[in-house]
């Protein structure tokens, strides 16, 4: 553990929250990557989901510790253990929870279950059948899933039947697909997402991770995901944004700068949300998000949002389609006639992008990989930022995902992210390539 992370004199005090009992009852000294781990899942109702390069030691430092903390912390609870395949279990999980058999001499230790005196239990076990996982039922509910990658959708689906207080994925990168993947894109909002790298470990020699690179390349898939806990590529599933590069840009802002303001309006239709985002400099926020199908209210509403941030109509830019268009008439005759962009219409790049709505997408995506701009904490924003796809139609031209297509997905439509890539565009004097 780091010096000065959490002093001795602290620990007696921290003995009910997980990273308190891991230190100051089993003695273990922990890295902060675990400590950050531990406080995630201490609120009742919380949700982790954390992908860890290899050897990280992601089912001795966590797994085995949360689980023991909430057998003591709640009298009666039930802690399931589960994975992809039972060998994990049996001989991965379970005997690092037997090391500490010597503190707990009370306590009843079998190969894949452990009681306690208060009637704590700690149950581990494998299964594709999901009627397995249904009927298990606790006040205090602790589901661990490790090596989360290879668990099926059906068992999770159960799993939520279950209604855990507390859900814990943990799982080295998979394949980009299934629910450990959704929960760092279409499903992070659900989630606190973390990334342990080779690097946050100190008992993995830089030796070692340097000869990896070495031997097969900094950018080489098995390094990208054994060394830096990155999801491997899939050329058949192309992300405008990849969830490396939006991390890299949140977890490295550039920073702040000032500069001249740029607002985009996007207009909800049946469900979606109305959404104003405004940039200044390198930096773009949300100014409100929201629901509203009187769409002369929502006009008002934009309305009173221009004023409060202090802009004017030549600051802003709205999508002119569909319900766009009779609200952009509305606020033109009330006098604010604002910039209208058609993202079916052709793009200033005509040779690169399909149209002017895949040139904000990629021209965004470019300015998020170059880690160019300071985005909002917005986990729904995140989620669609990474959701959506690109592909390369039969003129050679790069074109993102129709909304529909992400509908029948099962994807919400972006509003936040239209919003704030709007806010970010700027129509190019010459050509960029596509990303």
């Amino acid at each position: 553990m780091k010096q000065g992370l959490v002093s001795q004199n602290d620990i007696e005090s921290l003995l009910h929250l997980p990273y308190g009992f891991a230190m100051g009852v089993l003695d273990v000294n922990l890295y902060p990557w675990c400590i950050e781990a531990m406080a995630a899942v201490n609120e009742r109702g919380s949700s982790l989901a954390l992908k860890a390069a290899n050897g990280t030691g992601k089912t001795s430092r966590l797994v085995a510790l949360l689980a023991l903390w909430h057998a003591v912390a709640f009298k009666g609870s039930l802690t399931l253990v589960t994975a992809g395949v039972f060998r994990q279990v049996k001989e991965q999980a379970f005997p690092e929870l037997r090391k500490y058999q010597y503190l707990f001499s009370d306590w009843k230790f079998l190969e894949t279950e452990i009681e306690t005196p208060t009637g704590s239990r700690i149950y581990g076990f494998s299964t594709d059948d999901a009627g397995r996982f249904e009927g298990w039922h606790n006040d205090n509910l602790l589901v661990i899933c490790d090596e989360a990658k290879s668990i099926p959708d059906e068992i999770f689906q159960a799993i939520e039947r279950c209604q855990p207080q507390r859900l814990v994925l943990v799982s080295s990168p998979g394949p980009r697909k299934g629910k450990f993947y959704r929960a760092f894109t279409s499903e992070r909002r659900f989630f606190h997402q973390m990334t342990v790298t080779a690097y946050d470990c100190p008992h993995i020699s830089d030796t070692w991770i340097q000869e990896q690179i070495e031997k097969y390349g900094e950018d080489s898939p098995l390094v990208r995901s054994m060394i830096y806990a990155e999801f491997p590529d899939d050329d058949s599933e192309q992300s405008v944004i990849p969830l490396s590069s939006l991390e890299a840009c949140l977890d490295n802002p550039p920073e702040p700068e000032d500069g001249s303001a740029h607002a985009f309006c996007d207009f909800a239709a049946g469900g979606d949300e109305n959404v104003l985002a405004v940039r200044r400099g390198n930096q773009v926020k949300i100014v409100k998000a929201w629901r509203d199908r009187n769409t002369m209210s929502a006009c008002g509403e934009f309305i009173r949002l221009f004023k409060q941030e202090g802009l004017s109509a030549s600051q802003i830019s709205a999508d002119a389609s569909g319900l766009g268009i009779p609200i952009l008439d509305r606020l033109n005759e009330l006098g604010w006639k604002i910039n209208r962009i058609r993202n079916e219409k052709p793009a200033k790049d005509t040779e690169a992008y399909a149209n002017t709505g895949t040139e904000i997408w990629m021209l965004g995506a470019q300015l998020i990989k170059s880690g160019g701009v300071i985005l909002p904490n917005d986990k729904v924003l995140h989620e669609q930022l990474v959701s959506r796809r690109y592909a390369l139609n039969s003129r050679g031209q790069v074109q993102v995902e129709p909304k529909p297509k992400m509908a029948s997905r099962g994807l919400q439509s972006p509003d936040r992210a239209d919003s704030v890539l709007g806010a970010l565009y700027q129509r190019p004097k010459k050509r960029i390539l596509a990303a």
